[in-house]
């Protein structure tokens, strides 16, 4: 279920789509079970209860509030009061409707629908798979109360046990499904890297006769409407460096150059600041990146390994404590080193007080970029939001500081 996306397109897009889709089906059976509580109420010879339209409000504020920003409190929050909520309306329709014999019905499954979906949310398969048996047990264990209270026998409906067996099932086909698809897409992105290297190989052939051609061409034109003779001095110094030129090869470090840029746009793909931001996009970030991807190439494997570890820990500390749903990360080189910086709008935080409830920048980003010779910054302040910039010197940076 790959969309014909590059697999790290798509594994994001299915994962937003599936959220998307669970949502909005969710809040489409918390509609339908609010006017079909209303027309009960309003037909039933005990009258409406002042209460009863407002029983799955809450509820239906929390998924508006989950599809925004995707966070665990959030989600135990909504299952809590789904659940009272369950409990409220399925004692209301069993009151108002006496011929409800039990609880195989479907405007009872409408509510624990919604409670089951909560799981297709966005997370990873497992993570899913365990919010969508959560709200479906705690759905079902609501139902049950309501149909003693109401004096009514408990059935599981076939509706919400088939909605929940579905949601199961494309969870896990998805996490079974999302490593072989790795596979192929991964063999199509180095086949396509071979090809373009070939390409680069035959225009910096193509430039190379290019530059001999009219090299030679031009000095042969110079000595042909030169005076006979000896050589002015002039002319023999710049020929003789035309000649060492050529000898040298005048394109030298083309193909380098831009095999280099492929490297960079490969380093980026497989990086772990790649799959970071991934994770954090599953988890209800939204995060966005800008500058120089390819940068990364100019790193070491363990510098990069750091690099996307720390940018993790950052983008775990703006989903827990910054209080945004959003993010940016900016990715920019310079001649001797590879910057990284981590944007975020939230409520921030007072530098000082960073040592000692912030272990998370303190172990997981200072100590590990430090480790690789780089250098952590960080600004922030109160309701203003904050800046953690790394700089991580380039692998060739090193080795001119060997060679000197």
């Amino acid at each position: 279920m790959s969309l014909g996306l590059p697999i790290h397109l798509a594994r994001a897009a299915n994962s937003r789509a599936l959220a998307a889709a669970a949502q909005a089906a969710a809040f489409v059976c918390l509609v339908s079970a609010s006017i079909n509580l209303l027309i009960a109420g309003l037909g039933s010879a005990r009258g409406l209860t002042w209460y009863a339209p407002l029983v799955l409000v809450p509820m239906a504020a929390l998924l508006v509030l989950l599809s925004r920003r995707r966070t665990t409190i959030l989600t135990i929050a909504y299952l809590v009061v789904g659940a009272a909520s369950t409990y409220l309306y399925a004692v209301a329709v069993l009151t108002y409707t006496p011929s409800y014999h039990n609880t195989n019905l479907f405007v009872i499954a409408l509510p624990i629908v919604a409670m089951t979906l909560v799981g297709g949310t966005g997370t990873g398969a497992l993570a899913g798979i365990l919010w969508a048996t959560l709200g479906f047990a705690l759905a079902e264990a609501a139902v049950y109360l309501a149909a003693i209270t109401a004096g009514r026998a408990f059935h599981t409906d076939a509706i919400s046990l088939g909605a929940y067996l579905l949601i199961v099932g494309v969870l896990a086909y998805d996490g079974l499904t999302r490593g072989v698809r790795s596979r192929p897409q991964s063999a199509i992105h180095r086949a396509i890297r071979d090809n373009r290297e070939a390409e680069v190989r035959r225009e910096v052939a193509v430039e190379s006769a290019a530059e001999l051609h009219d090299t030679v061409l031009s000095e042969l034109v110079t000595i042909a409407n030169s005076i006979p003779g000896p050589l002015r001095p002039q002319l023999r110094r710049r020929i003789e460096s035309d000649l060492r030129q050529l000898g040298q090869d005048p394109t030298a470090g083309v193909f380098e150059r831009r095999i280099a840029s492929l490297d960079g746009a490969e380093a980026w793909y497989e990086s772990d600041l790649r799959e970071a931001i991934e994770l954090a996009r599953d988890e209800g970030l939204s995060v966005e990146v800008s500058g120089e991807r390819e940068a990364l190439g100019l790193l070491s494997n363990e510098r990069r390994k750091a690099v996307g570890l720390a940018v993790r820990q950052c983008l775990v500390n703006v989903l827990r404590h910054s209080g945004s749903a959003t993010a940016e990360i900016a990715i920019s080189a310079s001649e001797s080193s590879v910057s990284v910086l981590v944007v975020d709008s939230g409520r921030g935080f007072t530098a000082s007080a960073a040592a000692a409830d912030r272990l998370g920048l303190r172990n997981s980003v200072h100590d590990r970029i430090e480790r690789v010779g780089g250098s952590v910054t960080i600004w922030s302040s109160p309701d203003v939001g904050t800046t953690v910039m790394m700089l991580v010197p380039a692998s060739h940076a090193d080795a001119e500081g060997m060679a000197s």
